[in-house]
């Protein structure tokens, strides 16, 4: 068994997971072997494959590959095929032990000296190999799980979950997660809390002016425009109503919509009604910087009403950050009040298409929007960043060694 041998578990099928990326490249960095063991309930990918840090995350690692020499070694994937879907309620507790064996059955194989277990459906089965094997067990609580998953599970699973939650967190040898919401949550179970937020590496300006023209002229997008830029789940979770109402009312004005989901059909609705709204697919994770660059001001809503959205401090937020754009949000979860504090966009007054147009036309005030740009620009490059972040990451893996 190596000590410098870390395996992460995750239910997903790691199409890759952006999270787990940055973690395992970044230890690979800084000298340790990574074995990423990931769920694919669909089918989709290879059973095995080695995994090089994308160029982006390569630069933003630059410091810890240097000191190694050579380069960091690349990430193993393996992938657990038991066939599984996603949001099918307590079906999916008769798949989960299956997958936990098939997973267990892997780590015994990779005998790592660290199991890194990503969102609660992993953490019995770290928790159960950790006692086995005699090693530690990180916990990354990335949601409220308990909450995220309460419409599809029922109450009653969802009350068990947190109960779970309660009992094997504060037995991990370090608990990171996202952001200070759920830090507080956490720690308040006796958890040993560090917030590892998902930062990007800073973007160039003058990668992100190239891109911008780059896409605005692909997606066909005047140079004159206010782009609005959303990337991500089209989930029941999101509200995309506000902006998409408010951009076809303000001619001028257009928005980029990435991503798949339930909300797919409300987004090609809005975007057949209105010639400016682009409903672009999935995209690719290696092209969201891309998109991020070329749009004016990034939206991110979110409904009051599911549990977890009090606690979501979004991915695309740092895209914005790493690249210098304003966000404009909903008055809900712990991104509103980041923005807000922060100062490096704005909140709408409320989830409404009325709100959003008031906020789009303050934004197409020039200077009021580069000044917005500015102070997001000056917090990634302050704090808000993948460098930064690594560097407390490593802490933590320091600190259990």
């Amino acid at each position: 068994m190596s000590e410098r041998h870390v395996a992460f578990l995750i239910s997903n099928g790691y199409g890759p997971d952006v999270r787990v990326q940055k973690e395992a490249h970044t230890l690979a960095a800084a000298g340790y072997r990574a074995t990423i063991v990931a769920w694919d309930r669909e089918g989709r990918f290879p059973a095995h494959e080695l995994e090089r840090a994308p160029d982006a995350l390569a630069a933003a690692l630059t410091p810890w590959t240097n000191r190694i020499g050579p380069g960091p070694r690349p990430a193993a994937v393996y992938r657990v095929g038991v066939p599984a879907g996603y949001r099918t309620g307590r079906r999916l507790a008769l798949r989960i032990p299956r997958y936990w064996w098939a997973a267990f059955g892997e780590l015994r194989r990779a005998r790592p000296g660290v199991v890194h277990a990503h969102d609660l459906d992993t953490l019995p089965l770290a928790w159960w190999y950790g006692r086995r094997a005699g090693v530690p067990v990180i916990y990354d609580a990335r949601e409220y799980y308990p909450g995220m998953v309460r419409a599809n599970v029922g109450r009653t699973v969802s009350e068990v979950l947190e109960a779970l939650e309660r009992t094997l967190a504060p037995r991990a040898a370090a608990v990171l997660t996202v952001g200070s919401r759920l830090a507080t949550r956490l720690s308040a179970m006796g958890a040993a809390v560090t917030i590892i937020p998902n930062t990007q590496g800073l973007s160039d300006p003058r990668w992100a002016d190239d891109q911008r023209r780059r896409v605005r002229r692909a997606l066909g997008v005047p140079d004159g425009a206010l782009l609005v830029g959303y990337v991500g789940q089209l989930a029941p979770d999101r509200v995309l109503a506000p902006a998409l109402k408010a951009v076809a009312a303000l001619p001028g004005v257009w928005m980029a919509v990435g991503g798949t989901g339930p909300r797919e059909g409300e987004v090609r609705r809005a975007a057949e009604a209105c010639p400016r709204i682009l409903p672009l697919g999935q995209v690719a994770l290696n092209r969201v910087a891309a998109l991020v660059a070329a749009s004016d001001v990034v939206y991110y809503g979110l409904n009051a009403n599911d549990p977890n959205s009090f606690y979501f401090m979004p991915n695309l937020a740092f895209f914005a950050l790493a690249v210098g754009r304003p966000l404009m949000v909903t008055p809900v979860g712990e991104i509103a009040e980041f923005v807000q504090r922060e100062r490096c966009g704005i909140v709408l007054d409320s989830a409404t298409g009325a709100a959003a147009v008031d906020a789009l036309r303050r934004l197409l005030d020039s200077q009021a929007r580069v000044e917005l740009a500015r102070c997001a620009r000056a917090l990634g490059e302050a704090r808000y960043n993948w460098a930064r972040t690594a560097a407390d990451l490593l802490r933590v893996y320091e600190a259990i060694s």
